[in-house]
C-alpha cells in the first residue's frame, strides 16, 4: 500500500481479523469508555491510536451496537484491509 507503513503488530491484527474475528470498543462516555471486547484473545495489545489509524486509512470499519444503553463499536476488516495483507 503506498504511503501506509503498517507496524508488525498492526499487520498481525489485520491478519487475525481476516479470518472473521472482530472486536468491540466502548465509545460511550462513562467508566467503560475504551474498554475492548475481547480483551484477552486479541493477538496484540490494542491502543486507541492503532484503531484510529486503521480506520482513517479505510482498513477497518465499524458498526455501532447498543448494550444496555451504552454504545459499542464493532470493528471488522474491509476489502481494502484484506488487500493490505
Amino acid at each position: 500500500m503506498p504511503n501506509l507503513a503498517l507496524t508488525q503488530e498492526q499487520k498481525k491484527l489485520l491478519k487475525w481479523m481476516s479470518v472473521g474475528h472482530t472486536f468491540k470498543v466502548c465509545s460511550d462516555y462513562g467508566p467503560k469508555q475504551w474498554d475492548i471486547i475481547p480483551s484477552k484473545r486479541l493477538p496484540i495489545r490494542l491502543f486507541q491510536t492503532t484503531v484510529q489509524k486503521l480506520y482513517q486509512h479505510g482498513l477497518i470499519s465499524f458498526e455501532p451496537i447498543y448494550y444496555f444503553g451504552q454504545r459499542w463499536d464493532e470493528f471488522s476488516l474491509t476489502e481494502k484491509g484484506k488487500a493490505a495483507l
